[in-house]
């Protein structure tokens, strides 16, 4: 028999309805759900092509642990026991900060998984948390604290109804976008076009968002976009289109913003971002002049040295030209349960003092460039590391030093799908449940829909084999440990946590079940509270120039001098987006290892090309102060002259445990990273990757094809 299972993606954030279809327990298909009330049939082929994940003949099916050089199976009583002797015994003798975890991109989409290792970590005593988040994105939460004085305040884009719209570092084709869930991007930025919008793109690609039907691009230099910003807000201010009734109303420090911007005029920042100072001045007043104008960014500035800066500048943009909390403009949308309050400062100077020197924590994590560091440490290292629906071994730079650092471990246990890079060097294995068998809610948008609704799922299959959820996985190992034993009526009230959010809306779980698609839609966001209800600073006004950036913005100074004085042939490194790899989700899918897509080619403009003697499919070598890679040259004509682009989530030579990925396995372009202190942005621990110098010659002793 033959069902049909309304259910969602959790491999990005718009949470696309899917239809599963379900024979006799077993998965057959996914397909779009076309009668799903927000995101319409909408679902794009990574969602869709779960099923090749869900049913890969790779998967981690029963607990695994190392004997010497190899895996064998276990059942988990005997892992569950080992891993509490082990675990116990590792704090017993070296002290509960001696055990850290890592948290991978896949379990902000699992309501309970995160929570579960937070509450592990907590009943060990260790506040040693590391996350994918210091790769991406932790430049927004400490952005947003520094402005809004909560983590977790972030305007989303009005775009259904704006009349100019400046999108940074974001290739809506590829990726979708970040920071808001939208289903469907293009469709949106066409609809907006069609009815007049203005929609440029900053990026040093011509990207594929980039059409006659959606805008155009301004092709900055790559990790440029913090003195465009500031040159922007400068060429506003000195049109006199400040918005000073809204700026007087709900903003303080706004002499420290223009003392800042005052340096960076378009003439000044032209020669560094690599535009014409007409353009940037032209792009200045068009978004300050229009009715109505919003500002998003993503990982492609978010990624640079400083990230932070730019994010802050950005809410400057919305603010002081009145477009924050305005239609049209920059507004919050809370969801189901609004969150600003959890994500609020209450600390003036995060900072602590370490053998690395001034640390912080983010959003509960630390710099994660800073993980072989802290293994290899001379004080209080790391002995044991739980790594849970992540791949640090490939996702973090410094891939060398962090194999070395993992074999020094007395201890690294993986939880995930596969048996990944990093689980290659893992004591123990541990398989994870996959999104499709276990019940959860669209948690990761919350606050930042575009249509804000909730949807509950129910396991669309049972978990096959020995699979079993994170949540129960870590409460088991606390349980082991002795220091938390699962309550027996542990599954009965896992959502109690849940059920408390989802009161805020007058809804529950079982409101949720019965629902059609399981969805409840929710009030649209509407300004109007932004400044009386969502922001979090004592004195409920936007924070123009936070003293805690004080630092940071002595550093883009320096910055700024380094960049007027590099070489003009400086090659800059950027992370290239390809619908056909999306971080380690996809690295072992049969269907995506298309003829063009067997390896990670290093994209080079053809301007470049000629320069240095280079062909397409010529053997070269890239390389730099922190690595070399020998790869193959792909020309491309997007990319500007300046820049070399490779996209994350290759390099699985050594990782036989995903047989499709080591038979294709590229080359890890995070070997060319900085890595260990100074190679990440203090303020926020967010890593440096991208805009990374590089230099690209022909590999010696191989012919020029052709």
């Amino acid at each position: 028999m033959t069902e049909s299972v309304a259910t969602f993606c959790r491999i990005c954030e718009p949470s696309c309805g899917l239809r599963a279809e379900v024979e006799n327990g077993e998965l057959r298909s996914l397909k779009p759900d076309r009668e799903h009330p927000v995101t319409g049939g909408f679902a794009c082929h990574k969602g869709l092509r779960f099923a090749e994940v869900h049913a890969d003949p790779d998967r981690l099916n029963q607990p695994m642990r190392r004997v010497g050089d190899r895996f064998e199976p276990c059942d988990w009583d005997t892992a569950l026991g080992e891993l509490g002797d082990r675990l116990g015994d590792i704090v017993k003798r070296h002290g509960p900060r001696s055990v850290a975890a890592y948290i991978g991109n896949p379990a902000a989409f699992s309501t309970l998984a995160t929570p579960a290792m937070l509450q592990l970590m907590k009943a060990i005593g260790s506040d040693r948390l590391f996350n994918s988040g210091t790769q991406d994105c932790s430049n927004k939460f400490a952005g947003a604290e520094g402005v809004f004085g909560t983590a977790t305040l972030h305007p989303v884009p009005d775009l259904e109804r704006t009349d100019y719209a400046l999108i940074f570092g974001e290739n809506p084709a590829v990726s979708h976008m970040s920071f808001i869930s939208i289903p469907h991007p293009m469709a949106v930025l066409k609809a907006a076009r069609q009815r007049g919008a203005t929609i440029r793109f900053v990026n040093p690609r011509r990207i594929e968002s980039a059409t006659p039907g959606t805008g155009d691009v301004l092709q900055i230099r790559p990790d440029t976009d913090a003195y465009l910003m500031a040159a922007l807000l400068h060429e506003i201010d000195a049109a006199g289109l400040f918005d000073e009734a809204v700026v007087e109303a709900h903003g303080k420090h706004v002499d420290g913003l223009r003392a800042f911007i005052a340096d960076y005029p378009a003439d000044v920042v032209a020669p560094v971002v690599g535009l014409p100072a007409d353009e940037i001045r032209e792009t200045a007043l068009a978004f300050a002049r229009a009715p109505s104008a919003c500002v998003h960014m993503s990982t492609g500035v978010n990624m640079g040295r400083q990230g932070t800066l730019c994010y802050w500048l950005l809410q400057m943009l919305s603010f002081v030209t009145g477009n924050l909390d305005r239609p049209g403009g920059n507004r919050y949308a809370p969801g189901f349960y609004p969150a600003t309050k959890a994500g609020r400062v209450r600390q003036p100077d995060p900072f602590f003092e370490s053998e690395f020197g001034p640390l912080r924590h983010i959003f509960g994590a630390l710099p994660g460039n800073l993980l072989a560091d802290m293994i290899e440490a001379r004080e209080q290292p790391i002995r044991a590391l739980i790594v849970m629906a992540g791949n640090p071994l490939l996702s973090v730079a410094g891939e060398e030093r962090l194999r070395a650092a993992f074999d020094q471990l007395d201890l690294l246990i993986v939880i995930d799908l596969f048996r990944n890079a990093t689980g290659e060097h893992a004591h123990f294995l541990l398989p994870s449940a996959d999104m499709l068998e276990r019940e959860d809610i669209n948690m990761c948008g919350l606050g930042m829909q575009h249509r804000p609704f909730v949807q509950y799922t129910p396991a669309v299959v049972p978990p096959r084999h020995q699979r079993r959820e994170e949540w129960w996985i870590l409460g088991k190992i606390a349980e082991a440990m002795g220091i938390a034993p699962l309550p027996p009526d542990a599954e009965r009230t896992k959502f109690d946590r849940l059920e408390h959010m989802l009161a805020t809306s007058d809804l529950t779980l079982e409101r949720l079940r019965s629902a059609p698609h399981g969805v409840a839609e929710l009030p649209p966001p509407e300004p109007g509270h932004f400044y009386d209800t969502w922001i979090q600073t004592d004195d409920q006004r936007v924070d123009c120039c936070p003293p805690i950036f004080a630092a940071p913005i002595d550093r883009a100074r320096d910055i700024f001098d380094e960049l007027r004085s590099e070489a003009p042939d400086q090659l800059k490194l950027i992370s290239l987006r390809t619908p056909y790899m999306h971080n380690s989700w996809f690295q072992n899918a049969p269907s995506l290892k298309r003829k063009a897509q067997l390896e990670n080619p290093v994209h080079v403009s053809p301007d470049d090309a000629d320069r240095l003697g280079l062909a397409e499919g010529q053997p070269a070598s890239l390389s730099n102060h922190w690595g070399r890679l020998d790869c193959v040259v792909r020309l491309d004509e997007t990319l500007r002259p300046g820049v070399v682009a490779m996209t994350h989530g290759w390099g699985n030579q050594k990782t036989p445990g995903m047989r499709v990925a080591q038979r294709h396995p590229g080359v890890n372009v995070n070997r060319l990273l900085p890595s260990g202190p100074g190679s990440y942005e203090r303020i926020s621990n967010q890593a440096h990757m991208t805009g990374i110098p590089v230099q690209l010659s022909a590999r010696q002793g191989i012919e020029r094809p052709g």
